[in-house]
């Protein structure tokens, strides 16, 4: 099981340069959650309480009731919220059985604070997704 989890984040760009030994330390901190189709994962408003990667199914990104985009296996979401504990800005809703690998923000902090080379390839992946949504916006 961890094998699969461990490919798929090697092919997720955020992880993808850390060693076999680094993603196993990764999945070894985070736990694996289940959702229903229909179940809130992630409400707008509530504190970010962590990082999750969806492993099956897939979710909607939904803002004032509308769906912005979808979420597949291998996409993520809370990466800014595991960071600065910030309100959720969107709903994250299941719309199939859906399976993720929750990282929580205080596993998140001690994994970064004992792993140096983990907390920058994060941060580095962190910032090429501001900066795709960066330009978005811009276009």
């Amino acid at each position: 099981m961890n094998d699969s989890i461990v490919e798929m984040l090697q092919n997720t760009p955020m992880w993808s340069s850390l060693t076999r030994q680094d993603l196993d330390l990764v999945v070894e901190t985070s736990e694996q959650r289940k959702f229903e189709s229909g179940q809130t994962i992630v409400s707008k408003d509530e504190p970010g309480t962590g990082f999750h990667l969806l492993l099956e199914g897939a979710a909607e990104v939904r803002a004032y009731g509308k769906t912005v985009s979808r979420l597949r296996p291998g996409q993520f979401f809370g990466e800014m919220s595991v960071l600065d504990k910030q309100p959720r800005p969107d709903d994250i809703v299941a719309v199939e059985p859906s399976r993720v690998l929750f990282l929580s923000t205080p596993s998140f902090e001690t994994l970064v604070s004992t792993n140096p080379r983990i907390a920058l390839e994060m941060l580095q992946g962190f910032s090429r997704r501001l900066r795709i949504v960066d330009g978005w916006l811009s276009d």
